[in-house]
């Protein structure tokens, strides 16, 4: 009983299925998402994989890119420039 009192304090993050929050490029945010899958071959028995994901508003907008500059440089493609008058 007192094990769960000592643990009340503790507060725990809200699951998101989005990812780990990394970076805010123009309009858009770029999410980590982590997966483990099973792996024989190494040590520890399961082997990382990491999809970057950009949304804006919410809405997923690209996904399937392996690195954090990959995810950068497509976002600032997606970036809308404003036209001069």
């Amino acid at each position: 009983m007192s094990n769960i009192n000592n643990l009340k304090h503790l507060k725990m993050g809200k699951q998101s299925s989005k990812g780990k929050y990394v970076v805010k490029v123009g309009l858009h945010d770029i999410y980590m998402l982590a997966t483990s899958k099973p792996d024989t071959t190494k040590k520890h028995g399961y082997s990382m994989t990491f999809d970057y994901r950009i949304y804006k508003n919410g809405k997923l907008v690209e996904k399937g890119l392996k690195s954090k500059e990959s995810a950068v440089a497509k976002a600032l493609t997606l970036v809308p420039t404003k036209q001069k008058a």
